[in-house]
């Protein structure tokens, strides 16, 4: 059963434990609220079958925190779910501070409504973009559809740090940004009890954190295109591309310098050799064989030749 455990307890567990002892210093992980899922079940999975594993924080501030944090050298590995921005591979560069980005899954981001909405059968993008949209006048279903009720919509969002929100509202609406009368939060499950408790709500994030609300939520059908075939998110539609335009890629991004330390080349070496059954564990799509084998190939370059084989 997928377990989202309190990354700020963690932290400081793993504080006073440093406080209180010697050793290689922490692993630290931090960034998208969607991977983190899957970087916790490598942190789990990693300190339950290896003796003598050092400390390894996995924490969540968005992806956008999370390259900040990285940027001013305070974490080893961002997790990250939109590709890195011009501007941030920029400032990396500029403060030596090179790093590899590995593919750790697939994602499709879930447009969920309250379980109690039996009307909304499907959306389409372009229905999505008027939803969203800067300067939006929808203000209640019928606005949408007039065979639908007049009953006020709440939003319930991420953050403007979180790459589900860089992705969902840039990459798959093509909007500069969105609406400001919403709800926001870098916590998804926040967002799953806001829309739970809400009749009229409707929000989006990481297909996990669906999957493992389903007797909370409802999964709304995407329709790509006004004519389109609406499509459910789900592992078989992630799998072979047809949940378009929210599907995508999760990645992690790995501080090469770090790489030389090694409390972090033996936890990158597990999580990528073990990746797959990861990502499936945290309810996502996993790498595909062909990612997986580059991530491995690159890896043993960083390692000066290394070699890491999958299982």
């Amino acid at each position: 059963m997928l377990r989202f455990l309190s990354p700020f307890a963690l932290v400081l567990l793993a504080s006073l434990a440093l406080a209180g002892c010697g050793g290689p210093s922490p692993v630290v992980i931090d960034g998208s609220s969607t991977v983190y899922p899957i970087s916790l079940a490598a942190q789990e999975a990693y300190t339950a079958s290896v003796e003598g594993t050092p400390r390894i924080i996995v924490d969540y501030h968005g992806t956008g925190g999370g390259f900040g944090r990285y940027l001013a050298g305070e974490v080893d590995i961002v997790d990250a779910s939109r590709p890195a921005k011009p501007e941030e591979e920029e400032k990396a560069r500029a403060n030596g501070l090179d790093w590899t980005r590995f593919v750790v899954g697939h994602d499709g981001i879930t447009v969920a409504v309250n379980p109690e909405n039996t009307f909304v059968d499907a959306l389409s993008v372009s229905q999505l973009t008027e939803l969203f949209k800067p300067g939006s006048t929808v203000s209640s279903w019928r606005d949408l559809n007039p065979e639908w009720p007049d009953q006020p919509i709440s939003l319930y969002t991420p953050d403007d740090d979180s790459g589900t929100f860089e992705f969902f509202v840039k990459d798959a609406l093509k909007l500069e940004g969105q609406r400001e009368d919403v709800q926001p939060s870098a916590d998804d499950n926040v967002l799953i009890s806001g829309i739970a408790g809400d009749r009229g709500a409707i929000g989006y994030f990481g297909f996990a954190y669906f999957a493992a609300n389903r007797d909370k939520l409802r999964a709304v059908p995407i329709k790509n295109g006004d004519d389109a075939e609406p499509v459910a998110p789900a592992i078989e539609t992630i799998y072979d591309g047809s949940y378009a335009p929210l599907s995508r890629p999760l990645f992690i991004y790995v501080k090469d310098a770090a790489l030389a330390r090694s409390e972090v080349a033996d936890f990158v070496t597990y999580y990528l050799e073990h990746v797959a059954e990861l990502a499936e564990t945290a309810g996502y799509v996993a790498p595909t064989e062909e990612e997986r084998a580059e991530n491995l190939a690159a890896l043993a370059r960083l390692q000066g030749g290394r070699t890491a084989e999958a299982e």
